[in-house]
């Protein structure tokens, strides 16, 4: 095993540990795991590098577990057919250039789960339209839009 994935691991393990957590973050997340990682003190300036690596690999992992489009979500069983399960958490809405959160399903307010709704829907309009440019170009009905 890399790394890498050792780190990786161990942040799949937190999350699970930590199913009770209202809302996880990558840079909770990724604090939790340099702390589990370090043995002793780290020299400031390598720890806040290492610290934003982390936080890096934080997001991919939290992404592939919870982003409402990621094929990594287990709730997508053969990569784009949906299992009948909801997963546990789900993307708060954010400001651009703000940290991802994802909050568990059972705590989304209204405004929450209705903003997921409507991610989820553009996610397959998207992904619709997508396809039928595609069909449409293998047709010979015109080329595809270049994305």
């Amino acid at each position: 095993m890399t790394i890498h994935e050792e780190i990786s691991v161990a942040m799949q393990r937190w999350i699970d540990e930590r199913g009770e957590v209202a809302v996880m973050s990558p840079t909770a997340l990724a604090v939790a795991t340099l702390r589990w990682f370090e043995a002793n003190s780290i020299e400031p300036h390598i720890e806040y590098t290492s610290l934003e690596h982390f936080k890096q690999i934080a997001r991919r992992v939290l992404a592939g577990r919870f982003d409402i489009d990621s094929e990594e979500n287990p709730v997508y069983e053969q990569g784009e057919l949906f299992s009948g399960h909801l997963q546990e958490r789900y993307p708060l809405p954010r400001s651009k250039g703000s940290e991802p959160q994802y909050k568990l399903r059972a705590l989304l307010t209204d405004r929450e789960r209705a903003w997921n709704v409507e991610m989820l829907r553009k996610a397959a309009m998207s992904r619709l339209a997508h396809a039928d440019a595609l069909e449409a170009e293998g047709r010979g009905e015109g080329e595809a839009v270049p994305a």
